[in-house]
């Protein structure tokens, strides 16, 4: 005798469709969280080593601007906005580093810069590889040695773009990231460590300009003020004329003396970025991570921050919120400060051909 086949009720009916709705929501809520509603970017088509701005859309162009937190997790927005960077702190494993470095790289058209933060003190792969710090190198030869080593190391692991040498004079805060010496002998012994770094094919990157970063309270957790002596600003000026450095970083503090941020953070100021360009037009400017308190507490609205910093005229921004989609918000505030008229989009060019140009490319406009 043939079973009934047996009918659902309404009230199962219902309960289905409910199910089936909550799982669609929340698998909507996962792709929001992790990113993966961005758009993806057109595909850039580059022509043998030469990239074309005119071909870039503007998103492509401020994403490019971009240096993000290097989380896996994150690979699908960060590769979908083209950002221009990816910075890469402490993984379980070196083949983990090393693997998660492989997979953002994979088929991207302009490469990311993938930075990190081997700055002579604290070292965010000490699990596994441990490095003297600057406070105890005092000769040319063993700053040298400092940066070939640890250029070697980072190149070995992936990376390309090292956030160091320090050069600020003294270190009153953490106590190992400053070289000993005056000026002259601290930025002799920069000048030897980066030399060391980029002779392994790993940028170096001076900071944090105009100095006095490490004697009064820590930008992470304050808006400092300092004045600046010229003594302060020797380092800067001494490996910036030889060419040696290509990149150099601007801190947040409030500064006067001799170099006067107009009572606005240094990072954010018209006047301290123009100075620099003025001096060093090829040198890329790269602003200290904008979440830090020193800077985040000073501005209202996180909105007046990201105008504020890339309208200041940084080449490149750290920009390490975790959440893709709050970066891809902030690309979208500078797109429509861009269309408004409010950041000219020649300055952000401008920016991307020093970019382009340090990442190996030939640019045409």
């Amino acid at each position: 005798m043939a079973h009934k086949k047996k009918r659902w009720t309404k009230t199962e009916r219902i309960f289905v469709v409910l199910l089936i709705l909550a799982l669609i929501f929340a698998v909507l809520n996962v792709a929001q969280a992790f990113g993966w509603l961005i758009p993806e970017q057109p595909i850039l088509r580059i022509t043998g080593n030469t990239v074309d701005l005119d071909s870039m859309s503007l998103e492509q162009k401020i994403a490019q601007m971009v240096v993000v937190i290097g989380d896996r997790r994150l690979i699908v927005p960060w590769r979908n906005m083209q950002v221009g960077g990816i910075h890469i702190y402490a993984l379980p494993t070196e083949h983990i580093i090393n693997n998660t470095i492989i997979d953002f790289q994979h088929g991207m058209p302009i490469p990311f810069f993938v930075t990190a933060d081997v700055e002579g003190c604290f070292n965010p792969f000490s699990k596994f590889k441990n490095f003297t710090t600057n406070a105890e190198i005092d000769r040319l030869g063993g700053a040298f040695e400092k940066g070939f080593f640890e250029g070697a190391y980072l190149k070995e692991l992936g990376v390309n773009f090292n956030f160091a040498p320090v050069v600020d004079l003294d270190d009153q805060i953490w106590k190992c990231r400053s070289f000993p010496g005056d000026e002259t002998k601290i930025s002799e012994l920069a000048e030897s460590y980066i030399l060391g770094l980029q002779a392994q094919g790993v940028l170096g990157n001076l900071k944090h300009y105009p100095g006095k970063t490490l004697v009064v309270k820590d930008p992470h957790k304050n808006i400092v003020n300092a004045e600046i002596s010229e003594q302060d600003l020797f380092p800067y000026h001494y490996l910036l004329e030889r060419g040696d450095a290509k990149t150099v970083m601007v801190s947040h503090l409030i500064t006067t003396g001799s170099v006067d941020s107009k009572g606005l953070p240094s990072v954010v100021s018209p006047t301290v970025i123009q100075n620099i360009k003025d001096n060093y037009p090829d040198v890329v400017i790269v602003s200290d991570e904008i979440h830090m308190l020193g800077l985040k507490n000073f501005y209202a609205t996180v909105d007046d921050m990201y105008i504020g910093v890339f309208k200041a005229g940084n080449d490149i921004i750290l920009n390490f919120d975790r959440d893709p989609n709050e970066v891809y918000r902030m690309v979208q505030i500078i797109k429509d400060a861009v269309i408004r008229g409010v950041i000219e989009e020649q300055q952000i060019d401008d920016s991307v051909e020093k970019i382009l140009k340090l990442k190996g490319f030939d640019v045409v406009r």
